[in-house]
């Protein structure tokens, strides 16, 4: 961690700034190991303070590493900060997420000094994952599996899809997870034309097709799978957007690797659903950064301009969706390595082991 922070004060200085303000949760988690901690104030040549509320400090002291920790009250938060930075002789400082009335307020007591929002200081780092975080997060995509394999093995007739986020919840956490990543999607029926179908009450019925979006957190970090199953025999329609689906999800994995640009990479899976004729009903960008966060950096777009560097780890999930009828979305959590790339989730793909 403390190889981190002093990475982050390095790029902080390259983009002019004397010192930078960390808030986000997550990063103070990426930069210290603790989930407690209020606001880490980083310069050069100076020993990083994290502040923290009284609530949390026995946990933040127990887990931090690599920085001071000093509790602070609401009332004297403000002028200790400015004290801080003032210290330091800052003129120019930077943050990542923190709003307006609070550098509003830290503005009025230090009135010499710039602030500027500046996130890429610190997603320069997160982007890339290192080697204990790929282990963790292989550990999270583990997870994820069994919690797919649970739902799968509870498929039948008549179940709810409440009933199936149930066990594949279930089976994640009793396995090792901290939580979910986000809310579960077990969209069945018409519901599986919703890209974010979340559960109801609903019963899985003979033809349907469900679509299933889960993912574990493990130490902090997340993973993202999805599949498609399908209630009996499958006819021509829904056999064909299986198959379009998973071909372009494998394509697309095909030239994942260093070097690609994010924007050829979605084009490549679009190319595929618009050949077989689904071209307006793939109505999302192919993937997104997976780490800390279940949404971050690199974004896989059509808009995108990134390039794809060993240690990104991003999801592949085309999807088609049909308003009335149903969808199909097929997503794995991809590394990229060195050579190409690696899936994290890697629960079965094939059409067979989607129809029950």
């Amino acid at each position: 961690m403390p190889n981190r922070i002093t990475k982050l004060a390095d790029k902080a200085a390259e983009r002019g700034l004397d010192a930078y303000i960390v808030a986000r949760p997550q990063n103070i988690r990426y930069y210290t190991g603790s989930i407690g901690g209020s606001f880490l104030i980083v310069a050069p040549d100076s020993y990083p303070l994290l502040q923290v509320t009284v609530l949390d400090e026995n946990v933040t002291r127990d887990q931090a590493r690599g920085c001071r920790v000093e509790t602070y009250s609401p009332t004297g938060l403000m002028n200790r900060l400015a004290d801080e930075l003032r210290g330091k002789r800052c003129r120019s400082v930077g943050f990542d997420e923190l709003p307006l009335s609070f550098i509003d307020r830290v503005g009025k007591r230090l009135p010499e000094v710039a602030f500027r929002q500046d996130q890429d200081v610190v997603w320069s780092q997160r982007i890339v994952k290192d080697a204990g975080e790929v282990k963790v997060m292989g550990e999270a995509g583990r997870l994820a599996d069994a919690a797919m394999e649970a739902l799968w093995e509870k498929l039948v007739v008549g179940v709810t899809e409440h009933q199936l986020a149930a066990e594949a919840s279930y089976a994640m956490i009793r396995e090792g997870a901290e939580a979910h990543a986000f809310e579960f999607t077990v969209g069945s029926g018409p519901r599986s034309a919703y890209p974010h179908a979340s559960s109801t009450v609903r019963k899985i019925e003979k033809g349907d097709l469900i679509v299933v979006d889960i993912g574990s957190t493990y130490q902090g970090y997340c993973s993202d799978i999805t599949r498609t199953f399908i209630a009996g025999k499958p006819d021509a329609k829904r056999r064909d957007l299986y198959e379009t689906v998973l071909r372009s999800h494998d394509a697309t994995y095909a030239v994942m690797r260093p070097g690609a640009v994010c924007r050829d990479v979605d084009s490549v899976s679009r190319r595929v659903i618009e050949d077989a004729g689904y071209g307006p009903n793939y109505i999302h960008s192919l993937g997104h950064g997976v780490g800390l966060e279940i949404h971050e950096p690199p974004a896989v777009s059509q808009r995108s301009n990134e390039t794809l560097m060993a240690g990104n780890v991003v999801s592949d999930e085309p999807g088609i969706y049909i308003h009335g009828f149903g969808g199909v979305r097929i997503e794995d959590t991809v590394l990229i390595t060195r050579n190409g790339a690696r899936r994290l989730t890697d629960f079965p793909r094939d059409f067979e082991k989607a129809i029950f």
